[in-house]
C-alpha cells in the first residue's frame, strides 16, 4: 500500500526516556487485504487496527497535549525544578514543531500525520469493499459505518491541526482526502483540498455513521457518539443551527441528570461513565504506560498537612503527595488559569505548587493501579452542554444559551453567569482542559495568544487572532515524496 511504502520513511528510531519495548502496545492487525475484501469477520480485525491507531500515543498523547499545550491555560515545567521533560512536548508548547523528523521531539506533526493516515488507510480498505463483504446483516453495517465514523474522526483532527479554521477561510488549503486505500502507484497520489472540501467530506462520513450505527457500545463509534461530533463540526463551521440540532441528539435532555456528578469528575477521569459517548478503553496490556496521557499529568491528589492548591516545600513534594503515581507530571496548569476557578468548582483539580515559575500540579487525569492504565474519552455529553450554549447565541437565543449554560455551571459548583462568546469560552476551558480543545477554540473563534504570569516561560507569549503559527507544519516526507504537492502546499510559516 501505498501510504505504508510513505511512511517507511518516517519509522526512524526515537531515543525515548523509557523502554520502547514498554511503550510499543500495538495489537496484531495482521490481515490479508483479499480477505477484508470479502469477509466481516476478516475486516473487523482491520477495524480493530483502525482503532488502535487512534490510541497509540505517537497519535493519541501527542496530538491531545499539544492541541492543549498550544492554547494559554496550560504551561509546562522547564526542568529546571526537579521534574525532568526529556523534550516531552516541550517544543510544542514553545511552538517549536517543524516538518522535519528528527530531532523526534521537534517532529510531531510527522507522527500525528502518520497514524491518522493509517487509520483512515485502514478504514478505506473496509469502505471501498463494503458491498462484497459476507455475510450480509447488522453486524457488518454496523462495522461499515464505524469505518465511516473513524475515517471523519481522523480528516477532522487532521484538518483542525494543519488546516486555517472553516471560520476564517474556508477556501484555504485543508488536508490530503485519501478515499480509497493506499497503493503503491504515484498516479493515486492525492492534492491538498481546500478547508471547505474537508468539512464536506467530513459531514458525509458522519452522516453515514450517525444514520447507520446500531450498535451501543462506547467503545466504538455509535449513533450518540457520531451526533456530538457532527454537532462539533457543525460550530467549528458555524452553522449553529445544525450544531443545536445534532448536540440535542447526542445529550437528550439539558436538565443536568445525564452530566457526571462532582465525584466523578474528581475520580481522575479513569474510568468511564455515562456522561462518556465514545472512548479508548485502555487497559494494564494496551495502555501507553509513560507515553500516556495521565502520565503527563498526574502526580498526586494533594498533598497531606498542605491547604489544598498550596505552595509546597520542596523536601515535602514526594513525602508528603497522596495517592502519588509518578510518570512525567510536567504538564501543568498556569496560575491565570488556577484563577479562573472558584473553590467550589469541582474541576478545580490542582493541588499544589513547588515554584511560582513552574506551574500547578495537575490531578484531572489520574490512573488506576498501574502509570497510563486510564480510559479516555473522545466525546462527553459536557461538551454538547457547551456546544448548544455557544450555538443558541450564535442564533440569537441568548436566554436559552444562559439557561443551558447554567445548568452545566452549577452541576460543577460554579456561580451561574452570562452567556457571552468570552463567557462560553471561559467555560469551555474550565470543562475541557486537558481533552484537547484548546488550540482549535482559539482558531475557530479567531480569538488571540496571550500568555501570562512567571509560570508562562515560553518564548511565545503572544500569537494574533488567526496566526499562521496556530498550524502545524505539513510533514516533510509527504512533501518528499507526494508528487501532488508543491512548495506552496507547506504551511505558510514553515515555506522557505
Amino acid at each position: 500500500m501505498k501510504i505504508k511504502y510513505l511512511l517507511l520513511f518516517l519509522a526512524l528510531p526515537i531515543c525515548f526516556s523509557c523502554s520502547d519495548d514498554l511503550l510499543n502496545q500495538k495489537p496484531s492487525t495482521s490481515v490479508s487485504d483479499e480477505q477484508i475484501m470479502t469477509e466481516v469477520v476478516a475486516a473487523r480485525t482491520a477495524l480493530m487496527g483502525a482503532y488502535a491507531q487512534l490510541g497509540d500515543y505517537r497519535y493519541h498523547t501527542l496530538a491531545t497535549i499539544t492541541s492543549d499545550v498550544m492554547g494559554q491555560d496550560l504551561t509546562m515545567t522547564s526542568g529546571a525544578y526537579g521534574f525532568s521533560t526529556y523534550n516531552w512536548l516541550v517544543f510544542s508548547y514553545q511552538y517549536a514543531q517543524t516538518p522535519v523528523i528528527s530531532p523526534w521531539w521537534t517532529g510531531y506533526a510527522n507522527y500525528i500525520w502518520r497514524y491518522a493516515y493509517k487509520s483512515i488507510d485502514q478504514a478505506n480498505t473496509i469502505i471501498v469493499n463494503a458491498k462484497a463483504l459476507k455475510p450480509e446483516g447488522a453486524e457488518k453495517e454496523d462495522l461499515i459505518a464505524q469505518a465511516y465514523g473513524l475515517r471523519a474522526y481522523n480528516f477532522l483532527l487532521l484538518t483542525q491541526l494543519f488546516a486555517r479554521a472553516y471560520t476564517d477561510q474556508p477556501d484555504s488549503k485543508g488536508i490530503l482526502l485519501r478515499l480509497e486505500p493506499g497503493s503503491n502507484d504515484e498516479s493515486r497520489n492525492v492534492p491538498r483540498t481546500s478547508v471547505r472540501e474537508a468539512y464536506k467530506q467530513i459531514l458525509s462520513d458522519l452522516m453515514y455513521a450517525y444514520e447507520h450505527c446500531s450498535g451501543e457500545d462506547a467503545q466504538f463509534v455509535n449513533r450518540r457518539g457520531a451526533a456530538l461530533l457532527l454537532a462539533r463540526t457543525y460550530l467549528n463551521m458555524g452553522d449553529y443551527a445544525n450544531a443545536v440540532k445534532y448536540a440535542t441528539d447526542a445529550v437528550g435532555l439539558y436538565d443536568g441528570s445525564n452530566l457526571m456528578t462532582k465525584d466523578e469528575y474528581r475520580a481522575g477521569f479513569k474510568d468511564r461513565n455515562k456522561e462518556w459517548l465514545w472512548f479508548f478503553n485502555f487497559t494494564p496490556n494496551t495502555c501507553n504506560l509513560y507515553a500516556s496521557i495521565p502520565s503527563f499529568y498526574w502526580y498526586c491528589s494533594s498533598f497531606e498537612g498542605y491547604p489544598y492548591g498550596a505552595k509546597i516545600a520542596s523536601q515535602d513534594i514526594e513525602g508528603k503527595a497522596k495517592n502519588i503515581l509518578k510518570g512525567y507530571s510536567t504538564v501543568r496548569a498556569s496560575a491565570s488559569f488556577r484563577d479562573m476557578f472558584e473553590d467550589s468548582d469541582c474541576r478545580k483539580l490542582f493541588p499544589g505548587y513547588a515554584y511560582e515559575e513552574d506551574g500547578f500540579f495537575i490531578s484531572k487525569f489520574g490512573h488506576r493501579k498501574n502509570i497510563g492504565d486510564a480510559e479516555s474519552p473522545f466525546c462527553r455529553i459536557a461538551e454538547g452542554y457547551l456546544i448548544k450554549a455557544e450555538a443558541e447565541l450564535g442564533l440569537g437565543n441568548a436566554a436559552e444559551a444562559k439557561k443551558v449554560l447554567n445548568i452545566l455551571q452549577k452541576a460543577r459548583g460554579a456561580t451561574p453567569t452570562e452567556a457571552t462568546v468570552e463567557l462560553i469560552w471561559k467555560e469551555r476551558r474550565k470543562e475541557l482542559y486537558g481533552e484537547g480543545f484548546a488550540l482549535n477554540d482559539i482558531k475557530r473563534l479567531s480569538m488571540s495568544l496571550k500568555r501570562t504570569g512567571k509560570d508562562q516561560w515560553a518564548g511565545v507569549k503572544e500569537l494574533p487572532a488567526n496566526s499562521p503559527r496556530f498550524m502545524l507544519p505539513i510533514p516533510e516526507t509527504e512533501m518528499l515524496y507526494n508528487k501532488q504537492l508543491t512548495a506552496e502546499d507547506q504551511n505558510e510559516y514553515w515555506r522557505n
